[in-house]
């Protein structure tokens, strides 16, 4: 009898072994499945606001919303959505030059918009998560480079977007 002793000991160090890794690998499916729905809010919310960025241009004899937050005020959108990746919860903004020669996407975080208002307007919006997706949307593997903003081509390639630092 006493050669028996301690194989429970070992039997239970296994089992609690393997049920730590099949933990861990459900940890890193669920995270994976949290992440891509995500994306898919991340997509929903901004193309509410190009939605509502297009309707207050229509209602506006073709004018565009100086801000993001005139669109909620004027009931263009339901309420002020946040951005579900970054941290931050704010949204950089995708404007359009208005300057002669070729137009240019800017993408401007909120606190300089103001600055660009009059050369620029508001065309959509932008993530402002610097994270690597777990796809790609149109070409393009961050967040931060994920644009959606009127216009937009969704089959096409992300064109070539010019980030404004501060």
């Amino acid at each position: 009898m006493k050669k028996n002793r301690g194989y429970s000991l070992i039997i239970a160090i296994i089992a609690v072994t393997i049920f730590s890794i099949l933990l861990l690998k459900a940890r890193i499916m669920w995270e994976t499945v949290k992440g891509r729905d995500m994306e898919e809010e991340l997509i929903f919310r901004a193309r509410q606001y190009v939605s509502a960025i297009n309707l207050y241009r229509t209602k506006n004899n073709n004018l565009y919303p100086k801000k993001l937050k005139i669109l909620y005020e004027k009931k263009f959108l339901r309420k002020l959505y946040k951005d579900p990746i970054s941290e931050s919860m704010e949204w950089n903004v995708v404007m359009q030059s208005t300057k002669l020669g070729k137009k240019k996407l800017l993408i401007v975080p909120k606190k300089l918009v103001k600055k660009f208002i009059g050369t620029s307007h508001i065309i959509g919006v932008i993530s402002t998560s610097t994270k690597e997706g777990f796809r790609e949307y149109r070409g393009k593997k961050y967040y931060n480079e994920w644009a959606f903003y009127v216009g937009e081509q969704i089959n096409k390639e992300m064109p070539e977007l010019k980030f404004i630092k501060e």
